[in-house]
């Protein structure tokens, strides 16, 4: 497991947007995923999230729209979903993202409370185009 040594990142998990939740839980399931956290509508974020653990150990957060109609995932609904996100735990969801401001990614959601973590996140979008999301607490 390798940590970024700016802010002790560990990675927690790979974001991952389906249109349906329970359509892809059915095919994550069929595929020996096994669900750790069940979906859950988050309606600060205006989504639903679940996390799995697949085959092998790495854990996957789906991610789904509560109202497709408004969703911040529309966008990336539209360019057919997947792959998303990558998530990792730090202790200081801030310093995180203060850190990656300073090497020039534009900070896309400042900290804010997570439902279904229990937890404060935060989303950086590097220059490279890759979405990172902090997330406290989980080392």
């Amino acid at each position: 497991m390798s940590v970024d040594p700016r802010t002790n990142a560990v990675l927690h998990h790979v974001g991952y947007v389906v249109p349906d939740m329970q359509r892809a839980l059915r095919q994550f399931e069929r595929e020996g995923a096994v669900v750790t956290i069940s979906p859950t509508d988050d309606p600060i974020q205006k989504v639903a999230c679940a996390l799995l653990k697949l085959v092998g150990g790495s854990d996957i957060e789906l991610v789904a729209p509560i109202d497709p109609e408004d969703s911040p995932l529309a966008s990336r609904l539209r360019r057919g979903g997947g792959y998303d996100h990558l998530c990792f735990a730090v202790a200081d969801v801030s310093a995180a993202l203060a850190a990656e401001e300073e090497d020039g990614a534009m900070i896309v959601c400042k900290p804010v409370y997570a439902i279904t973590f229990g937890e404060t996140v935060g989303f950086a979008l590097r220059r490279s185009g890759m979405l990172i999301e902090y997330m406290s607490g989980g080392l």
